[in-house]
């Protein structure tokens, strides 16, 4: 036969060759079949969601919406569709199996998870370290890699606005500004490890009386300005995967399912890509809350049930079983009916897959397995512990303890022998190990100096009164500072103020070491010549704690919350905890600081303040609308770090503004007698308030002044600009 055709000429084709070409468009179909494209990694992530969604049934959209167990989304076996395991944890992971008033019983009868307690997010806050935040979130990010988990549900951002909020301790602080500069690189910190950060609770959960059912009245100009720009900056400038929505209610609807925020504010004005997630059964209703923008409902409906059989009340706000509302049973009829639209239920389909593809979840598993607290990540707690330590007071430099001048030291308080490491609820984490501050003490000081301790009246003072220095080891625990309730007034427990007064008055050189993550009253602190204030340092905070008492850690930080002198002292004072089952936020941007200042009320403790055993120099600012310049040099005798703050008002504002709000802050380390030059940009931001009636920020011609210095009340210098229009 011959090989040409119409003028072509042919190969001879062999009978494998044939069947071979014949079988080509099958296998390629078959293969086709075996590898979708969204199982294609060399694909973009849109492109990979696209396929992926148009592959899902209605029902398996549905099932997608709400959790599986107690912390994992639901499988789909059909199509390979992961869970997303999460855990607890904005200071570390916490044991996922269950509730923290399971997990963390002594006798617990679920699995033990142990990993890093890094130090409480107020100890974070007090370090204004940006830097040191990307290496704690990154460090955590780790250690959840490590085990096996793809989602932390961290950080906490809520501002501190009353100072009993038994969360106060989980956040940053009472400043918008300091928040926002803190959260953004822990976030990118964390996500860079492949894990999913999840910011929350969105928004204004800012105390725990009645949480699941207090109504928080709130005008939109402290929403934009005081209680949103944090949750902001994660979305716009970390780029968050994740947002959990807060138990309470805002200006008269649930979080779940105030389409204001998830919608309006979060997913259309914001930008935000990922998912919103419900607070753990912090659920109302099924039609409101798929169409208001919520995008998981966690956890599972049988492990609530489950759960809720070994359930320990934890307050009168705790209302027990909620949930379990958009399950498919309840879900998929109304989006049969037409009351919730399919549309919606594939944009909380496509915002579960886009955060699954865009963080491996398809392509790289976490099998766990990996090594945590390990000598690198302890190594950094006890940093950020270091750097979180606020020297409060220091009266005729008691502080540093120097082996060469003291051979005795007396050892009180009930925080002595114990590690504090941090306050109480789902943010608690177990440790193979941490260090008292007793045994630190110890350590630290060696042969050469005596330590005795006694733990309470009289024997402390009478011990105090034969050493050359005392150490009270006084504040809160995990059950008075915690998840789920309130503290009942700013007194430290029972006893310890006498305490304190008892060893103070047996010997002069007392210093009282705090373990606080809120403000507290200190009746005795005319009397004490020093005060430090620990916070909840994690497992490495009794080493730290040594560290700064012993000049080996020269104290850098600086508060993040205004310590007030008494309670009626504070912004939500007459506000707070609400009646009714509203909760009124009366004082509007008057914040912290903000309140102190417009009310000219002295604090006990300042926001900022934080001393060192070192001084600096502030010197030759130069201001203008789009720069501040200054030289800082440190003229004291150790090498040391100091924050320095700056703060702006304006003059002469034809709309309400407050006295100064910090606008920018740099934490600068310096050698002995080393001067530094520091810059700051300012940008528009800086100056603009929310105008409610235009809806917009508006930052209005006049002068400004720029106020630079230690903390909100030591300012050291000054200068002023013309903002043109």
């Amino acid at each position: 036969m011959s090989n040409f055709r119409r003028g072509v000429l042919l190969k001879p084709i062999s009978a494998l060759n044939l069947l071979a070409a014949l079988a080509a468009p099958m296998i390629t179909a078959v293969r086709a079949q075996e590898t979708p494209p969204y199982r294609n990694p060399r694909l973009g992530v849109e492109q990979r969601v696209d396929d992926l969604l148009a592959r899902m049934t209605l029902e398996e959209k549905v099932d997608m919406v709400s959790g599986g167990g107690w912390m994992e989304s639901k499988p789909n076996a059909r199509l390979g569709i992961p869970a997303i395991k999460m855990a607890d944890g904005p200071v570390g992971v916490r044991n996922w199996y269950g509730p923290s008033a399971i997990t963390m019983k002594a006798n617990s009868p679920l699995p033990v998870i142990t990993s890093t307690a890094f130090p409480a997010g107020v100890a974070l806050g007090a370090t204004w370290d940006p830097e040191l935040l990307r290496e704690v979130g990154k460090a955590i990010g780790d250690e959840a890699r490590a085990l096996g988990r793809d989602m932390m549900l961290g950080p906490g951002v809520n501002i501190v606005r009353a100072p009993l909020a038994g969360r106060n301790f989980e956040m940053y602080g009472e400043d918008p500004y300091l928040s926002s500069r803190l959260v953004v690189p822990y976030i990118q910190g964390m996500q860079s490890e492949g894990i999913i950060a999840t910011v929350k609770h969105f928004a204004a959960n800012n105390q725990e009386y009645e949480r699941q059912t207090i109504d928080a009245k709130i005008d939109e100009r402290a929403l934009r300005e005081i209680y949103l720009p944090a949750f902001r900056a994660a979305v716009q400038e970390a780029g968050v995967w994740a947002v959990m929505s807060a138990y309470n209610k805002v200006n008269g609807h649930w979080c779940a399912e105030n389409s204001w925020l998830l919608t309006d504010v979060l997913k259309k004005e914001w930008g935000f890509k990922g998912l919103v997630v419900s607070d753990w059964k912090g659920t109302h209703s099924t039609a409101e809350t798929a169409n208001a923008g919520l995008d998981l409902e966690m956890p599972g409906a049988e492990s609530i049930r489950r759960y809720d059989e070994a359930r320990v009340p934890q307050s009168p706000g705790d209302v027990g079983s909620r949930g379990a509302m958009q399950t498919p049973e309840k879900l998929l009829p109304l989006v049969r009916a037409g009351e919730v639209k399919e549309a919606a239920i594939d944009d909380k389909v496509r915002r579960l897959l886009r955060v699954m593809f865009a963080n491996g979840l398809f392509d790289h598993s976490k099998p766990g397995g990996g090594e945590v607290d390990t000598p690198a990540q302890r190594a950094l707690a006890r940093k950020a512990a270091g750097e979180g330590i606020v020297l409060l007071k220091n009266a005729g430099g008691v502080l540093p303890l120097l082996p060469g001048k003291i051979r005795s030291i007396a050892v009180a308080g009930p925080n002595a022998a114990v590690a504090r490491t941090g306050g109480g609820g789902s943010s608690s984490v177990k440790t193979k190990s941490a260090i008292s501050p007793l045994d630190a003490v110890r350590e630290r000081a060696g042969s050469a100096i005596q330590v005795s301790y006694a733990e309470s009246l009289p024997e402390a003072a009478e011990l105090a009164a034969k050493a050359d220095v005392a150490l009270v080891f006084a504040g809160d625990s995990a059950e008075v500072e915690r998840e789920g309730r309130d503290r009942e007034s700013m007194d430290l427990p029972a006893g310890q103020d006498e305490l304190i007064a008892a060893v103070t008055k047996a010997n002069p050189h007392t210093i009282v070491v705090l373990n606080v993550g809120a403000p507290v009253a200190m009746p005795w602190v005319e009397q004490a010549p020093a005060v430090v204030n620990a916070w909840f340092p994690g497992e490495e905070g009794g080493h730290a704690i040594a560290d700064v008492l012993f000049g080996d850690v020269n104290p850098s930080g600086k508060l993040p919350v205004t310590f007030p002198r008494k309670l009626e002292d504070s912004a939500s004072w007459g506000h707070y905890p609400g009646k009714d089952g509203v909760v009124e936020y009366a004082e509007g941007i008057y914040v912290g600081y903000r309140h102190f200042d417009k009310k000219n009320i002295e604090p006990l403790f300042c926001f900022g303040h934080g001393l060192s055993y070192t001084r600096f120099e502030y010197s030759d600012l130069q201001v203008s609308p789009r720069e501040v310049t200054l030289k800082v040099r440190n003229i004291g005798p150790r090498d040391g770090a100091e924050v320095v703050q700056l703060y702006v008002r304006q003059v002469a504002p034809s709309a309400d503004q407050p006295v100064k709000e910090l606008k920018a802050f740099r934490r600068v380390e310096l050698r002995r007698g080393e001067a530094f030059p520091i810059s700051f940009a300012l940008d528009q931001g800086a100056l603009a308030y929310y105008d409610t009636a235009k809806k917009a920020w508006v930052a209005e011609p006049g002068t400004y002044e720029v106020l630079v210095g230690a903390s909100s009340r030591d300012i050291r210098v000054r200068g002023s600009f013309e903002l043109a229009k």
